[in-house]
């Protein structure tokens, strides 16, 4: 076996999971480029100065996978919600906000994922945004699904405009998102005395759902 590649029973590994966390909390705090394979070895504590390489391949390899764990998380939640909402009819505006909403506030994960992974996907937007693109779309049906509701709820507001106001919703969400997980992640208890109020969670959503109507619209 090529002392680069992973070996297939290696995905869940104590050891390999260590260097998820270490990695994405290091590309978090400091950027991706800033950060070199040998110091998440260092960080999460191991000994082999190749341990990434070995149990990922390359940075980039890494990166991807780090991505698509944090996505995948958040989008088999989103699609439950929406699931239980068309069960019952055609959701509104609201309903559908909160099920976008949600899961980015909600998820926990394996290798402490809720710690991190909006810093981590800031970061990789604003340096490494191909790799992004390239790699977050297959793992968002969740989010696919939320497009289509908005679309659905706003017509007959011009498709164009439509999905500007979706970007912009995104770029807000995620911003309030990874303001709000630095904060907590700060906290020793994880409970912080303004983003863990609930009165927080509904100025998120108000914000995301007025951004989503605009001046003067309305939604059915």
């Amino acid at each position: 076996m090529d002392a680069t590649t992973a070996p297939p029973a290696s995905r869940g590994s104590s050891t390999r999971n260590e260097l998820k966390r270490a990695a994405r909390r290091l590309f978090a705090e400091r950027g991706i480029a800033a950060v070199g394979m040998r110091e998440v070895v260092e960080v999460a504590g191991q000994r082999n100065a190749a341990a990434v390489h070995y149990h990922f391949g390359s940075k980039d390899d890494l990166l991807r996978e780090l991505l698509i764990d944090g996505a995948d998380l958040i989008d088999a939640e989103r699609r439950a919600l929406f699931d239980e909402l068309e069960l019952r009819g055609e959701p509104t505006l609201s309903q559908v906000v909160r099920a976008m909403v949600l899961p980015n506030v909600a998820f926990h994960g394996p290798t402490g994922e809720h710690e991190t992974y909006f810093r981590f996907i800031v970061n990789v937007q604003n340096e490494r945004r191909a790799l992004f693109r390239d790699t977050v779309p297959e793992h968002s049906d969740g989010f696919r699904r939320f497009v289509a509701h908005v679309h659905r709820l706003l017509a007959p507001v011009p498709a164009a405009t439509i999905n500007q106001r979706i970007l912009f919703a995104s770029l807000a969400l995620q911003t309030l998102v990874a303001a709000r997980e630095a904060s907590i992640d700060r906290t020793e208890s994880g409970d912080h005395h303004f983003w863990s109020r609930p009165d927080a969670l509904s100025g998120m959503l108000d914000a995301v759902e007025a951004i989503l109507l605009g001046s003067g619209a309305s939604a059915r």
